[in-house]
């Protein structure tokens, strides 16, 4: 395995030279005997700032590969003091004693299935960033995770999660669903409705601190406490979101059923068993944001500063966001100006899920008069 040193934040790896493993002049991470995706920067990023305000001491890399996340946790989060990476392929084992050699890190290295470590180790913070989906590894990571500890989860998915592919929606989540205009963010509220479900099978509850989508990825994190009757309440909180295609109009439920829209009567799509509460800690966002401006170095700072000022507003409304070039159309007219419909709705924001979407707790009815006016 030919190999080339990149730098990361803090963090200095030895990665497989991507040159060697091209095809017809592209480059895909899974092409490579260890898998490094370099898109998943500002993934990385973003979870070295969210560790170091809830403070980890112990920390598990469930699918460690090169090893960057655990390595970069131990140099970049304060307070961290032992990380333990894990990764079945022995090409990855070897890769990864390499690299916290040369980064002088503390942690234990296992070349095991994720599932088997997560069931061995105990720790403050479970990382999960599969390459695909990360259900087969939430039961696992609720389990290693100690109560009042956190869990990271990745997803990469997506195709299942906004029900482009309805058959891996049903067996990777377990939801039922329809393609929503406002798909991308009911799949964040799908992914940790599983979450929330698997949490509660060893009697914890998995409460959504931050949440976001970014590129072709959902990354969610989840604090961890203990109790029954906790996770009851957060099981009480997963709905079906109902939206009619021909009209627009949306409603959700506790129960799924066959729904005829009240507005016109077109039968109407659903999806679900979804999240309905809140997917962001407003003090958490404002954690971020200050713990971010002791992070100039990082190549996506720009980047993440957009993304959090953005989410630090959209965080005020609850409701899904609804996306103006999937209304106008049903209304005959043409779409809006994005801050036009904002500014008569009063209290609205623009959504990092989609350029063409508006957040708002006000009523259907309220956001389509204000599409008509302008």
């Amino acid at each position: 395995m030919k190999l080339t040193k990149i730098r990361e934040g803090k963090a200095e790896i030895l990665v497989p030279d991507p040159k060697e493993y091209e095809k017809e002049d592209k480059f895909d991470p899974s092409w490579a005997p260890v898998f490094y995706n370099p898109r998943m920067e500002l993934n990385r990023d973003i979870s070295v700032l969210f560790l170091n305000i809830i403070r980890p001491r112990r920390i598990v890399d469930a699918l460690s590969a090169t090893g960057i996340r655990g390595i970069r946790y131990f140099k970049e989060v304060k307070g961290v003091e032992e990380v333990i990476f894990n990764d079945l392929s022995k090409e990855a084992i070897e890769l990864i004693n390499e690299n916290i050699k040369i980064n002088n890190v503390i942690g234990e290295v296992f070349n095991k299935d994720a599932n088997s470590i997560l069931y061995e180790v105990k720790a403050d913070f479970v990382d999960i960033d599969p390459f695909g989906t990360p259900a087969p590894f939430l039961l696992a990571s609720f389990h290693s995770v100690i109560r009042g500890g956190y869990v990271g989860i990745t997803a990469t998915d997506l195709s299942a999660l906004v029900c482009s592919s309805k058959s891996s929606a049903r067996r990777k989540y377990d939801i039922i669903c329809d393609r929503l205009s406002f798909s991308k963010e009911v799949g964040i509220r799908g992914l940790i409705g599983k979450a929330i479900r698997e949490a509660a099978v060893v009697e914890k509850a998995a409460i959504p601190v931050f949440s976001f989508y970014h590129d072709y990825y959902y990354r969610v994190f989840f604090k961890v406490e203990g109790g029954a009757k906790k996770a009851d309440s957060l099981l009480s909180r997963l709905v079906y979101y109902y939206e009619c295609p021909k009209c627009g109009y949306r409603d959700k439920s506790v129960y799924y059923q066959h729904v005829t829209c009240p507005k016109c009567g077109a039968s109407m799509k659903a999806y679900g068993p979804a999240w309905d509460g809140e997917i962001y800690d407003k003090n958490m966002i404002n954690k971020i944001k200050e713990e971010l401006v002791h992070f100039n170095y990082l190549s996506t700072y720009s980047t993440i500063s957009r993304l959090i000022s953005l989410i630090s507003v959209e965080a005020e409304y609850k409701e899904p966001y609804y996306k103006l070039d999937f209304i106008s159309p049903r209304l005959k007219r043409n779409v809006p100006p994005k801050d036009k419909v904002i500014k008569c709705l009063k209290e609205a924001s623009a959504t990092h899920f989609d350029t063409v979407g508006i957040k708002t707790n006000k009523n259907f009815e309220e956001v389509i008069e204000c599409i008509k006016v302008n």
